[in-house]
């Protein structure tokens, strides 16, 4: 697995994945951002430097339909061992007042 160093680093690799993504499905870029309702330049700047807001990158996934991958990105990482079970992660409290 690769390891991007920094957040442009990795917001160009999910362009470049899209990218990727769109050729195999044999559309252009056109076709994608019409499909997900954004403008062609702001969908080519994506790809050319990976910059576009979090609600239009979602709307570029679901046009290249791979909504449930990206759903799935922040799922917990399964149980290793049956004693996690017994020991849920705790819940955040609030701090009490002082007096």
């Amino acid at each position: 697995m690769i390891t991007l160093n920094t957040d442009s680093e990795l917001l160009k690799g999910l362009a470049d994945k899209c990218r990727e993504l769109r050729l195999r499905q044999n559309m252009s870029q056109r076709d994608v951002a019409e499909r997900a309702g954004i403008a062609l330049p702001t969908y080519r700047r994506f790809e050319q430097a990976g910059q576009i807001s979090l609600e239009r990158f979602v709307a570029v996934v679901r046009a290249l339909n791979r909504l449930p991958e990206l759903e799935g990105i922040l799922n917990p990482p399964p149980v290793a061992d049956l004693r996690e079970l017994d020991n849920p992660a705790p819940k955040r409290k609030r701090a009490g007042r002082k007096p």
